[in-house]
């Protein structure tokens, strides 16, 4: 089975050279720090987006979202798939 068969939703491809504000929280949801990468695709419940260089997120890691075509949100870091070096790809799922 492909991952495409496994997915809930439509893949859109997200706006071109469209960059994505990724924000670290600690427990009390305080930014901690940031990533910036480039959109991907979007879904009705999630996105991915490409980084280049180190990546510190974990599965399952509650993060803050913000891009020029998608609103502020939090969402929940659903996987992360290493590329190449230093070229990471994740998917984020939104959370309500």
């Amino acid at each position: 089975m492909s991952d495409s068969d496994k997915r809930n939703y439509i893949r859109y491809p997200a706006e071109q050279d469209e960059l994505v504000n990724i924000y670290y929280l600690d427990e009390s949801n305080k930014k901690t720090g940031q990533r910036m990468g480039l959109g991907q695709n979007e879904s009705f419940k999630g996105f991915c987006v490409v980084f280049v260089g180190e990546v510190n997120f974990k599965q399952g890691q509650e993060v803050f979202c913000e891009s020029a075509s998608l609103p502020k949100m939090k969402a929940k870091v659903a996987w992360i798939k290493r590329l190449e070096d230093q070229i990471t790809k994740a998917g984020f799922s939104m959370i309500d």
